[in-house]
């Protein structure tokens, strides 16, 4: 008898420590050096959004579309100005390289997205890039809190960022977020890679991505919401599982071993060319590689993966695509002009401003022919704040400024089939 009661003991003493809650804390975040094979997919069985303390999730039906290795690396590895910007700022501890920036089609080095794990919470600080031998880092002014130590059932916390990032004649780049955070479940989750006892964390994440193109004279802004379902288990650095859900299409990335090659995301507009002015020209998007379905943002703008535009003068047309699992391709495709004998084709002048930055009054220079344009001012947002007539005197208009707020602004003035732009910069 006594030995039969030993034994419910033993084997009530296993169920228990099988089901039982953990509390995942700093040093269950990634550590430097660590290498994390992930799967990532777009077909993600029903029922990732149900969750009880002490339930049973059970994934083991995922399969792998691509992969990718996760890689973590030293501060004390990366570029000194970042250290500068990260480490003596922001009291970063941890890189993860990266090899694509926010403006796609830019080529950089040295990519880094920094994060500081302490005991009370694990934060994204933000990114750095070089581009053009021009080191940008990328800060955000407060961080991107992902995690709260330690993790138990019923905790909820939340965090406001944002960053600006400029580079030099050619784009402005910026984003802002909103994450609101709660420990919603625990239990025992199946992915194909095993079983583990976990934690999760829902999360709600606001962003508003802001893109301005200097040599195309135009920008647009982007507004994404996306719940995260986040299963983290003991000692495992990143999840084991994460959900993502944005307009109804659901992604999962899992920790998983070798299963195949990571086929990347690329994007085709054709070779470049040259047409008469005044063609109807259509346009194509051919993308390959990644994880459908693609989301697809030209910069005239419009989101299909055909346009079908009317050529007034040369330009360059861009389009974004972002995958299932947010990678990003560009493509691009210059367009000139063809002129009949006996016509030429004038360059664009840009705009010369001045005083820039300026608080008011803003001188802006125009060729002396010009006696009438259209003149339109952007926010840093994408958003028109101005669209007024001019009438140019000797080869200049001089415009008050002063009702418009402090921040970046990028102007247009459009003369006939000419078209003049720069950038002008209030300050208060």
């Amino acid at each position: 008898m006594k030995r039969a009661v030993v034994l419910l003991l033993v084997f009530g003493w296993i169920f228990s420590s099988l089901s039982a809650q953990i509390s995942v804390n700093q040093a269950d975040m990634p550590s430097v050096g660590d290498t994390i094979r992930v799967s990532l997919t777009n077909v993600v069985p029903a029922g990732y959004a149900r969750t009880a303390m002490d339930t049973s999730w059970n994934f083991a039906a995922l399969e792998a579309l691509s992969q990718r290795v996760d890689t973590f690396a030293s501060t004390a590895s990366t570029p000194s100005v970042y250290q500068f910007v990260f480490v003596l700022q922001g009291g970063a501890n941890l890189a993860y390289p990266r090899n694509s920036s926010p403006l796609p089609g830019l080529p950089i080095s040295d990519g880094f997205t920094f994060f500081k794990n302490s005991a009370a919470s694990y934060s994204e600080l933000g990114s750095a890039y070089t581009i053009q031998g021009l080191p940008l880092p990328a800060k955000y002014d407060i961080p991107d809190k992902l995690y709260q130590f330690p993790l138990t059932p019923g905790l909820t916390w939340s965090s406001s960022s944002s960053f600006a990032m400029t580079v030099p004649d050619f784009a402005y780049y910026g984003t802002q977020r909103t994450r609101s955070n709660e420990v919603d479940g625990w239990g025992s989750l199946t992915t194909p890679l095993g079983t583990f006892q976990t934690i999760r964390v829902k999360s709600n994440l606001t962003i508003h991505d802001s893109i301005y193109v200097d040599s195309m004279g135009t920008g647009f802004s982007v507004n994404r919401n996306i719940t995260e379902y986040k299963w983290l288990a003991k000692d495992k650095g990143t999840p084991v599982l994460q959900v993502s859900e944005e307009q109804n299409l659901a992604t999962a990335i899992y920790q998983d071993i070798f299963r195949m090659s990571v086929q990347p995301l690329s994007v085709s507009l054709g070779p470049d060319t040259s047409v008469f002015l005044g063609t109807v020209l259509t346009m194509h998007a051919t993308v390959t590689g990644g994880t459908p379905p693609y989301q697809i943002l030209w910069n005239i703008p419009d989101t299909g993966s055909t346009v079908t535009v009317t050529i007034q003068n040369p330009q360059t047309f861009s389009v974004f695509v972002a995958d299932a699992l947010q990678n990003i391709g560009v493509g691009q495709k210059i367009v000139s002009i063809r002129y009949p004998p006996g016509f030429e084709d004038v360059a664009p002048v840009k705009l010369q401003i001045y005083p820039n930055p300026a608080i008011g009054m803003v001188h802006i220079a125009l060729p002396a022919e010009i006696q009438s344009a259209g003149m339109e001012v952007f926010a840093s947002q994408g958003n028109l704040v101005l669209d007024t007539r001019i009438s140019p005197s000797a080869g200049e208009i001089i415009h008050d400024f002063s009702s418009l707020p402090a921040g970046l602004y990028f102007i247009r003035i459009s003369a006939g089939e000419k078209v003049y732009s720069s950038r002008l910069q209030i300050v208060r």
